[in-house]
């Protein structure tokens, strides 16, 4: 189950970011993760919760996840898609396209802290 690696990663990059002081303060967590960066939204809050169950320090942390659009950018009419059914088109132009600009990622978006 990777899921449960990206979450001590998620965990590692804000504990490099954030002070103990501030990591104390923790009170959500927003993702944004690309429908193709093989990251199942279910399977990561699963993992999620299972590592930080009752009385760890970031138990009352919640973990939002936000899926992003596959998009593509034509090399032929510069044009920007958002692709549906999985059909790498221009839906300006038609022509196929390989460029990949949305989709794969997965983005610590934002940190909520109480005040």
């Amino acid at each position: 189950m990777h899921e449960l690696s990206i979450v001590n990663s998620i965990m590692n990059t804000l504990e490099q970011e954030f002070d103990e002081a501030k990591l104390d303060k923790l009170q959500a967590i927003y993702l944004k993760v690309g429908i193709l960066a093989n990251i199942e939204p279910r399977l990561l809050h699963n993992a999620f919760t299972a590592k930080h169950h009752c009385g760890t320090r970031f138990h009352h942390v919640q973990l939002h996840i936000e899926p992003t659009d596959i998009k593509i950018q034509c090399a032929s009419c510069n044009h920007i898609t958002t692709v549906k059914n999985y059909r790498f088109a221009c839906e300006k132009c038609g022509r196929p396209s390989k460029n990949l600009i949305q989709g794969e990622e997965m983005l610590i978006h934002k940190v909520e802290f109480e005040d």
